[in-house]
């Protein structure tokens, strides 16, 4: 029984710290919303940035965006507006493309690119959706697409040092690189500590030798 109750102690622990673990991936979730229908944004997603970073569509898309003025800042009805926000900060990315993009399209490919820095923390988030030649063509929208979605992260990286050479050296009578200094020797810099210690030296095996010749 006591072997059964650490063991059963063990896999709670370790389940716990399983829990903790994943927890702490999740940086933050950023809830996507659309004006498929113009004139009002409703929630259609959810875009984790986990590890990895993925996006969850919703079941029913029936939940409209709540306290902000969206609607007024993007009345553009060409323009198809995806609204990210965040649930940590509450802080929000407008991304808007010409809606006729996805004209003709039952199933427009869809690409959120999230900028992270170097600590993990969101900087910016593009995106891209459907093709440029619908614009073109005479095809008629579609009411409710499947947008077959990707994700996308890059994380600044620091850059390597640049190597910045010695400034050149310039005569200002010729106006002409002057020529690099001679490498000196070792006596040659630093003789006129060498001189006086040698001297010192001299001067004070004398005197014990004059000494010795009085007492004589």
């Amino acid at each position: 029984m006591r072997i059964l109750n650490r063991s059963a102690a063990a896999m709670l622990l370790l389940c716990g710290l399983a829990t903790v673990f994943a927890d702490s991936l999740v940086m933050d979730t950023l809830k996507v919303y659309d004006n498929l229908n113009p004139g009002q944004f409703t929630q259609r997603g959810e875009l984790l940035l986990n590890d990895p970073v993925q996006y969850n569509p919703v079941a029913i898309q029936n939940a409209p965006i709540p306290d902000t003025d969206a609607n007024s800042k993007t009345s553009d009805p060409s323009m198809y507006t995806v609204l990210l926000r965040s649930q940590n900060t509450d802080s929000q990315f407008a991304l808007s493309l010409p809606r006729c993009r996805l004209n003709g399209e039952q199933a427009p490919k869809e690409t959120f690119v999230v900028h992270l820095s170097q600590d993990g923390s969101l900087l910016h988030v593009d995106y891209s959706a459907g093709k440029s030649e619908n614009c073109d063509k005479s095809q008629t929208p579609v009411d409710s697409p499947a947008f077959s979605t990707s994700v996308v992260v890059k994380r600044r990286v620091q850059g390597p040092a640049p190597e910045l050479a010695m400034a050149a050296s310039i005569d200002m009578n010729t106006g002409k690189e002057k020529e690099p200094e001679p490498q000196k020797s070792f006596l040659a810099k630093y003789w006129y500590y060498i001189v006086p210690i040698v001297l010192m030296l001299m001067l004070s095996g004398e005197e014990p030798q004059k000494e010795g010749n009085t007492r004589r």
